[in-house]
């Protein structure tokens, strides 16, 4: 009976052990009936990476061959250089750095102004047309046309110490004064009396002694010698009598003949004026001074009357 159960276990461990070399490896069995347990064996390992690796080789051969392929694909797409002549070559495009507003001074570099039109003159962006409704004002690139006009409104004037003097009833350089030493902006007019045909006033120096005119002031005011906004004429008219009065009316205010346009005179206080003011007497004719101590005393001592301050010129040209 113990031998029975000794063979038994001979048995289970057998076949315990047969199971475990199944797992580890393969299984033949022999001619004499006995299972015999056959593991991987180093040299399949070998040749199973020997194959691997010749795999291997062969992919990288193909690498090779790719990258070749590539290579040479794109040394075929490569663009020739492009002949621009007197251009440059921004891309593939051929352009004029000095004027083209997409590359204006350097490949790339585009102008873009604010509500306009941007240009490019001299490699230098520039202002073009401002957008409708807009204006420039204070000529700066950087803002564009900054300034919103309504139909017909012009940009108001801004003054800038570099900026030299005009003739346009303004301050342009900031010293306080109006287009002083503006030549030919404004003109002086003077003044003279006669016994008979009461004051006279004239830009015409001889004209102010013909007769018996004589020569009380010379350059006694200025005025605006052409017409521009902020100013209107003053016209000189003859009367029957041969003597002449001055009003902003082109007609004379039907009381006499025009003989044309003295000068132009502000129609209120602007750019330093001073008024002029214009008295009446029934024997003498009309007066015009810029004094107002003169104005009280032909009022209140010669008999004149006051009508109006006629409008505003100027003591300096």
């Amino acid at each position: 009976m113990a031998f029975v159960v000794q063979n038994r276990l001979l048995i289970q461990v057998f076949l315990a052990g047969t199971w475990l070399a199944g797992c580890a490896g393969g299984q033949t069995e022999s001619s004499d009936g006995l299972t015999t347990v056959v593991t991987a064996t180093g040299p399949e390992t070998s040749e199973s990476t020997a194959s691997d690796t010749d795999g291997e080789t062969t992919d990288a051969e193909s690498t090779d061959a790719d990258t070749t392929d590539t290579a040479d694909t794109g040394a075929q797409t490569t663009a020739e250089p492009v002949d621009c002549g007197m251009y440059t070559q921004c891309g593939v495009l051929c352009v004029d750095l000095e004027s083209d507003p997409e590359n204006c001074g350097v490949c790339g570099v585009s102008c873009i102004v604010p509500n306009a039109l941007a240009t490019c003159v001299g490699g230098s962006c520039a202002l073009g047309d401002c957008d409708p409704g807009y204006a420039d004002c204070d000529a700066d690139i950087n803002n564009g046309c900054e300034t919103m006009l309504s139909e017909g409104e012009e940009c108001p004037l801004v003054c800038d110490p570099n900026t030299p003097e005009a003739c346009n009833l303004f301050d342009d350089n900031c010293n306080e004064s109006c287009d002083e030493a503006v030549e030919g902006c404004r003109h002086g007019v003077h003044r003279s009396s006669s016994p008979t045909l009461g004051h006279f006033y004239t830009t015409d120096l001889a004209e102010a002694s013909s007769g018996d005119f004589t020569l009380e002031s010379e350059n006694y005011f200025y005025m605006y010698s052409q017409a521009q906004a902020g100013v209107v004429p003053l016209y000189r008219c003859l009367l029957g009598n041969g003597k002449r009065f001055y009003t902003t009316s082109g007609s004379c205010e039907g009381a006499g003949q025009s003989e044309g346009v003295l000068g132009h005179l502000a129609g209120e206080v602007t750019c330093g004026a001073t008024p002029l003011f214009r008295l009446y007497h029934s024997m003498r004719g009309h007066f015009y001074t810029t004094s107002a101590g003169e104005r009280d005393n032909a009022v209140d001592n010669l008999g004149y009357k006051f009508e109006s301050t006629i409008g505003y010129v100027w003591t300096s040209p």
